[in-house]
């Protein structure tokens, strides 16, 4: 099988990811820095930018398998988004349970909403956090987290997986309130 839609059975088909007005061209330099081409779809929805196709396998490069979708957040989720951040501005409580849970996305990602890509190896996965470091780590900041996990560390999931966990708020498929946590794994 060379291509995924070649593939008969059942499989995940996508996720849709929003960036913010005016980060298309962060959100693109994020998943070309993780290894994914990006591809124009023409389809604007009711927007005025179209969506992109993002392709964890630049060799096969179908925009409706084994892909993911960026575009920019809508109107409707701009005023949710800016009336609860004005919220957790004001309540400390809610403000303590937002930096918790951004926390725990950088420290114990486990259990934490995610989508992940899948990496040949542990040292591509190492090198993908590598050049998304160099790419985006000065630019993003405290924006931008990534922990990779290798088979003899101690908090690991597992004995044979390498898993780096990229908590940053650029690409969600949420709340940007929350972040977004991208697992990028390798299996043996």
């Amino acid at each position: 099988m060379d291509k995924i839609a070649d593939y008969n059975g059942n499989l995940l088909n996508h996720v849709e990811t929003l960036y913010r007005p005016g980060e298309r061209d962060l959100a693109v330099r994020l998943v070309e820095a993780l290894g994914c081409a990006v591809s124009d779809t023409g389809f604007k929805g009711d927007g005025t930018e179209s969506f992109l196709a993002v392709h964890p396998n630049p060799d096969d490069r179908n925009m409706q398998n084994n892909a993911f979708y960026m575009s920019p957040m809508r109107p409707e989720q701009q005023v949710i988004e800016a009336r609860l951040r004005r919220l957790s501005e004001q309540d400390a409580e809610l403000k303590a349970g937002l930096d918790g849970y951004r926390q725990a996305a950088k420290v114990a990602p486990f259990g934490i909403s995610h989508f992940a890509l899948r990496y040949p190896t542990g040292a591509a996965v190492q090198s993908a956090a590598d050049r998304l470091a160099e790419a985006l780590g000065a630019t993003l900041g405290d924006r931008l987290n990534i922990r990779v996990f290798r088979p003899q560390d101690a908090d690991s999931a597992g004995n044979t997986l390498v898993q780096g966990f990229v908590y940053q708020d650029v690409i969600v498929s949420g709340s940007f309130l929350y972040g977004q946590l991208i697992e990028l794994q390798s299996q043996p």
